[in-house]
């Protein structure tokens, strides 16, 4: 096979993944789980009854492939946004308006993570909770330890701490109106947690 039909063939199977891919990310969010329809994904696509089942063996295969792509994309944007500040207590506040921005830009994504983590099979949430270990690693490693190091925060056990956090932010930006905006402000749920963790005997930054 010529090298050009070759990779135009694997641009169209990429382009079809796509699709799929977006189609389920909006049916799950929309209905769930179970309730979710494998038919009608593929139709919602633009593609014929079955077409999924070329990419992915089973509804369980693509929930666990959909699940990898949006939360790693949800991890990488907190990430970088954490990388470009340079104090510990800037990555904080990075940190929820990072979250937060995810949020109200990329409402289907966080709908669908949100909900995957609240309410969805536990072999689903233990999945979510993998993709997320990366985040929790960084809350620890990049914004708590520095931050106790230098003395801006308490003594703390930091990977303890960076649960709290977590818990913090996921169910802070859990709470969206019918606009799918947070109803909570960012800078206010940053301030909560710094004034948790801060060191008193040292000025706040």
């Amino acid at each position: 096979m010529p090298r050009y039909a070759q990779d135009q063939r694997e641009a169209i199977k990429s382009d079809t993944r796509n699709r799929l891919i977006h189609a389920a990310l909006e049916e799950f969010a929309r209905y769930g789980y179970e309730p979710a329809n494998v038919n009608r994904i593929s139709e919602a696509a633009g593609f014929a009854k079955g077409t999924i089942y070329n990419y992915f063996p089973s509804k369980q295969a693509l929930m666990l492939a959909l699940i990898d792509e949006i939360g790693n994309a949800h991890v990488k944007w907190v990430a970088e946004s954490i990388h470009g500040e340079a104090t510990p207590s800037q990555r904080l506040k990075v940190f929820f308006s990072a979250g937060f921005s995810f949020v109200d830009q990329r409402p289907s994504e966080a709908h669908f993570l949100l909900t995957t983590l609240y309410g969805a099979g536990e072999e689903f949430r233990q999945a979510l909770g993998r993709v997320y270990q990366p985040l929790f690693h960084l809350v620890a490693s990049e914004i708590l330890i520095p931050g106790i190091e230098q003395g801006l925060f308490r003594s703390l056990d930091s990977y303890r701490t960076a649960t709290l956090l977590m818990t913090l932010y996921l169910g802070t930006a859990s709470q969206v109106d019918t606009a799918n905006k947070t109803w909570l402000n960012a800078d206010e749920v940053a301030a909560f947690a710094w004034q948790a963790i801060r060191n008193i005997e040292v000025s706040q930054e």
